[in-house]
């Protein structure tokens, strides 16, 4: 029997992000049982009352901010586009760490003296005094146009379009256009660059809630804070090692003062250490000295050093494991929302 629908939860739809932000809701202990690539409705594994449509990640945004979903997984750049200012949407975690990329001002190639947004504002002066507009192609009109203003650049059109956008100079379409680039590839093919200072925003996949939902029920507060839990102790794990390794010492103070010695194995908390017992309780030559294991969480940058230091303090047998998961005391992402709410 099909637990109720408590949650209802957006995950983008489409060739680009789709495929990312299954993997990377999968990587944090919430795949999405998909059936087949047509089916657009599916739940979680192992948070029941959780039912996730798939939809295009742009229109997640205005679902959400509408309350036909209660969170979302889309882009910043969309949030950006498409949330108004005052409504009810609201940031849930506005740094998942995949689907980047950068929101720029292109020109064509050929434009070899645009180099730069002064140079683009110098264009579009003299463009006006021809009678003409710069025309702006982008899917992204409402930042775009911002932008622009923001730059001293005032003359221009938009040409709204969705999709083909890299193709608008060369077609005649457009001058220049405002799009999303990930590579870069997209833009070399069609004989354009980004000039300087042009970046409009940079982006990447975030999670977003409606407020009055959340606020509206304890029920979907407690979903949301599973998941919420379960990606923030996913992304603090990947900045860290759990380091083990075994040490002869008299005692488990003194194998503790020698890691606590160096920063890169004093860890997050200090080191814990545990008596290893062999056949023998004590080692032939050293009366009273024992094998001692101890673990330690190292940070990312720090594991050579930390591996190096446990090295000079005679251990041995270091074994290192990436952890899959990291809790800390409480959710820091659930509490931030919990405070938005004024729960």
């Amino acid at each position: 029997m099909n637990s109720p629908i408590v949650l209802r939860m957006g995950v983008p739809s489409g060739r680009r992000i789709e495929p990312a932000a299954l993997s990377f809701l999968e990587g944090c202990g919430l795949r999405v049982r998909k059936e087949s690539d047509r089916q657009l409705s599916a739940g979680i594994a192992g948070v029941p009352g959780v039912t996730v449509f798939m939809q295009r990640a742009r229109d997640i945004v205005t679902q959400v901010t509408d309350g036909d979903l209660d969170i979302g997984l889309t882009g910043i750049d969309f949030v950006e586009e498409y949330g108004i200012e005052g409504d009810d949407l609201v940031m849930l975690d506005p740094d998942l760490g995949f689907s980047s990329g950068d929101l720029v001002v292109a020109v064509p190639d050929g434009w070899i003296d645009v180099t730069s947004l002064v140079d683009l504002a110098d264009v579009a002066v003299a463009l006006r005094e021809r009678g003409q507009l710069l025309r702006v192609a982008t899917s992204y009109p409402r930042m775009a146009q911002r932008f622009l203003y923001e730059k001293g650049i005032t003359h221009f059109s938009i040409v709204t379009m969705d999709g083909g956008v890299e193709a608008a100079p060369a077609a005649g379409f457009a001058d220049v256009i405002v799009e999303l680039t990930v590579s870069g590839t997209s833009l070399k093919e069609n004989r354009l660059k980004v000039v300087r200072h042009a970046i409009v925003l940079r982006t990447q996949a975030c999670l977003i809630g409606n407020r009055r939902a959340l606020a509206a029920s304890a029920e979907k507060r407690e979903v949301t804070r599973r998941i919420l839990e379960l990606i923030e102790a996913r992304g603090q794990a990947q900045r860290y090692f759990s380091v083990t390794a075994n040490l002869r010492a008299g005692s488990e103070d003194d194998v503790a003062q020698r890691l606590l010695a160096s920063p890169a194995t004093r860890g997050r908390t200090g080191p814990t250490v545990a008596r290893v017992f062999t056949a023998t309780d004590s080692l032939a030559g050293s009366p009273g000295t024992h094998w001692y294991a101890a673990t330690v969480i190292v940070a990312y940058g720090d594991l050579m050093a930390a591996v190096d230091h446990i090295r000079s303090v005679g251990g041995s047998g270091i074994s290192v494991l990436q952890l899959r998961y990291l809790f800390d005391e409480r959710s820091s992402r659930f509490d931030a929302l919990t405070e938005e709410l004024g729960k």
